[in-house]
């Protein structure tokens, strides 16, 4: 879960050379919920 516009994922030396993907979406403090975003992928970093 996120509370702004930054978003850091985490990740276990294991996964290290694997690809991430990533999709996230804004929801309201009512519970509305907006559409999801493209996926957005990434390589594990050493």
């Amino acid at each position: 879960m996120a509370t702004g516009p930054s978003v850091t994922a985490e990740s276990r030396a294991a996964d290290a050379g694997k690809t991430a993907l990533y999709t996230l979406r804004w929801v309201s403090t009512r519970g509305e919920k907006g559409p999801w975003s493209e996926v957005a992928s990434a390589t594990v970093a050493a």
